[in-house]
C-alpha cells in the first residue's frame, strides 16, 4: 500500500504544480511582472499555494485526503510513510482554513495573495510586486467583507493570519 500511495502522490504532484503556474498566469497583473519576478514568486510560493489547495482535499470529518486521482487515503496511512509531523501541521492548517467557510472566489483571491508576496527573496521590481499584492489584498478584503457581513472584518483578519502559518509550513 505504501508504494501505491507514493505512486499516486507522484502522479498528483506534477499536475498540481502545473496548475499553480496556470493559476498564476490568470492573476490579473501577474504577467505584467518581469519574468524573473514571476519565476521567483512561483519558486518561493508554490508549496504554500499547494497547502491552500490541500485544504480543499482534506476531509475534516473523516480525516482523509483525496488525491487528484480521486483515491482517498487516511491520515494514518499517509503518516505511516514518515511525514507524520508535517502532515499533522498541514491538517491543522486545513481545519482552521475550512472553519472560515470561504467560497470559491474568496479562496482563489486568498491563493493569489499567498503567491504574490513582496517579501520573497530575490524580487527585482519590488514596487510592482507590492502594488499587485496590495491590489489583491484590497480585493480580498472587499469580497470577504461583502460576503461575511458583520463577521467580515474578523474573517479577513483571521485569513491574513494564515499567511505566517503558511510560511512556517513552507520553512
Amino acid at each position: 500500500p505504501s508504494q501505491e500511495i507514493w505512486e499516486d502522490f507522484s502522479m498528483s504532484f506534477t499536475p498540481a504544480v502545473r496548475e499553480v503556474v496556470d493559476f498564476a498566469k490568470r492573476i490579473l497583473g501577474f504577467r505584467q511582472l518581469s519574468e524573473q519576478d514571476q519565476v521567483g514568486l512561483l519558486k518561493a510560493g508554490t508549496f504554500e499555494v499547494l497547502m491552500v489547495r490541500f485544504a480543499s482535499l482534506f476531509d475534516v470529518a473523516e480525516h482523509t485526503v483525496t488525491f487528484l486521482s480521486g483515491r482517498r487515503y487516511s491520515l494514518g496511512a499517509l503518516g505511516a510513510l514518515g511525514a507524520g509531523e508535517l502532515l499533522n501541521a498541514m491538517c491543522e492548517f486545513s481545519e482552521k482554513l475550512a472553519a472560515l467557510r470561504l467560497d470559491r472566489d474568496e479562496m482563489s483571491l486568498f491563493t493569489a495573495v499567498v503567491l504574490v508576496s513582496a517579501d520573497r527573496s530575490g524580487i527585482q521590481d519590488l514596487d510592482s510586486v507590492e502594488a499587485l499584492q496590495e491590489h489583491l489584498i484590497q480585493a480580498l478584503r472587499d469580497l470577504v467583507t461583502r460576503n461575511h457581513g458583520h463577521n467580515g472584518a474578523t474573517t479577513f483578519t483571521k485569513l491574513l493570519l494564515k499567511l505566517p502559518e503558511l510560511r512556517s509550513l513552507n520553512n
